[in-house]
């Protein structure tokens, strides 16, 4: 387009010098009408501060999502935010993800672009002769490449596939994000509830430091009872601060994944229900089905097509390529004259080999690496599955146990307080039923950490109320 402004405006200065009005009015209008059709351009400077948000959420615009389970789901955040509920704010307020989805744009130009037709060529010259009765020469030439229309077709067809695979590639980003949100919440739910066995425990080294403290001072503890109560409150001291940190730490990382700033406060309400548990033959249904399910198999099977149209282009551009073109001139003895110009490229020697060489080698490349992809979620899968399977073992094995284990401690308690049993039993009694309930804490996080784990790997839908 500009070239051919270019061309207009010189062809005008010369009619200008000239005072050739005639061709002057018919050239104007055309020049006048190329530059209206022209894009502007307006600078976008990059931002300098964070754009975080302050508050939670609390409209959602479904139709934004990607992911079938997020346009359904009611949002209401109004007694705090449940597992599928910070689902959703993730997959809206994500930076990556926001980023990551202007990408289907940029295809979408892409496919557009590769729609379009190539714009004709116009050639001018003019001749000014330095002699008596010779008049000014010139010639207008008019060139179109009809190459394109021999690869037109293959080269939709592969911006088409980039553009599938652009959304297949956000819908696969969004889902991570999902899951990924899901797990901080798993963590900081259950982190929370260790926190609080941990503090218990802290309460009950303290109280018991404190009386020997006082025990020691009155000259009725020996100093070794008095020490081992002090290192006791010490460890269980550092277990909470330890424990708040993993807290803090994991805040954070949500509230970073949410888009938010790093002072807000989420309320989080605990899941009602327990994570689902597959049985062998659904494992196996659901592997099976999975290259067709998952996402990022479904843009690399739209990549390998966007591949495949590329080979094609690469065979169809080893055929001679044609430009035709029609000519007007004028010689300075005023001889006017029309013609044509065809151009044709001879493959002798390139052929485009070397080009249909390397998308050949890329297409080869891209089935591995999808078979690749597939092999690896097909082993990962058995491993969670098989993980889970055994959390599921030890907490049954667990919850056989614990609450005659409860009762005794309890019993135990009762007896300590009327000095009626000794306190390194009691004691023992306490630190095994808190390392009990830590363990099925640890249980129930991995059963939920394993679930989406494997809704993440097998693109399943969620229970309701879990996503």
């Amino acid at each position: 387009m500009g070239a051919l402004l270019q061309t207009l405006l010189s062809l005008i200065a010369a009619l200008l010098c000239r005072r050739d009005l005639t061709r002057f009015v018919i050239l104007l209008p055309v020049a006048w009408g190329l530059l209206g059709g022209c894009a502007t351009y307006t600078p976008r400077p990059l931002p300098v501060t964070p754009n975080l948000t302050i508050p939670p959420r609390l409209t959602i615009s479904p139709e934004r999502f990607a992911c079938l389970p997020l346009k359904t789901h009611a949002f209401n955040a109004k007694n705090g935010l449940d597992i599928t509920n910070v689902a959703v704010l993730a997959a809206l307020g994500n930076p990556d993800l926001n980023a990551m989805r202007q990408q289907a744009g940029v295809a979408r130009a892409q496919l557009f672009s590769a729609r379009l037709l190539p714009d004709p060529q116009v050639s001018a010259r003019l001749d000014y002769p330095k002699g008596p009765h010779l008049v000014t020469a010139y010639e207008f030439g008019l060139n179109y490449d009809l190459n394109y229309f021999v690869t037109r077709k293959a080269g939709v067809k592969e911006a088409a596939a980039t553009a599938g695979k652009v959304d297949l590639d956000i819908l696969w980003q969004e889902w991570q994000v999902i899951q990924k949100a899901r797990t901080l919440f798993i963590q900081y739910i259950f982190e929370e509830e260790k926190l609080e066995v941990l503090k218990q425990i802290q309460r009950l080294y303290s109280s018991r430091y404190a009386r020997s403290s006082r025990a020691l001072q009155e000259g009725n503890l020996t100093l070794d009872v008095t020490g081992t109560d002090l290192t006791a409150k010490i460890d269980a001291d550092t277990q909470v601060h330890d424990m708040e940190q993993l807290i803090n730490k994991i805040q954070h990382e949500l509230n970073a994944l949410l888009g938010m700033a790093p002072e807000v406060k989420l309320k989080l309400i605990p899941p009602p229900t327990p994570p689902k548990i597959f049985d062998e033959m659904d494992l196996k249904q659901f592997v099976s089905g999975m290259p067709l399910r998952r996402p990022d198999l479904l843009a690399l099977r739209a990549g390998y097509e966007s591949q495949e149209a590329k080979v094609h282009k690469a065979v169809l551009g080893q055929f001679p390529t044609l430009s035709v073109g029609i000519k007007f001139s004028r010689d300075t003895s005023n001889v006017h004259t029309i013609g044509h110009e065809t151009v044709l490229t001879l493959p002798f020697f390139n052929r485009n080999r070397g080009k249909i060489a390397v998308e050949r080698a890329t297409r080869k490349q891209l089935r591995q690496e999808y078979q690749a992809r597939i092999d690896q979620a097909y082993g990962e899968s058995d491993l969670i599955w098989t993980k889970q399977r055994l959390f599921m073992k030890q907490q049954r094995q667990l919850q056989k146990y614990l609450p005659t284990l409860a009762d005794m401690v309890d019993k135990a308690r009762r007896a300590y307080r009327d000095q009626n049993i000794a306190p390194l039993t009691y004691l023992n009694l306490e630190n095994t039923l808190a390392n009990k309930r830590l363990k099925s804490i640890d249980l129930t996080q991995g059963l939920w950490e394993t679930s989406i784990a494997l809704d993440t790997l097998l693109a399943l839908p969620s229970t309701p109320g879990a996503l």
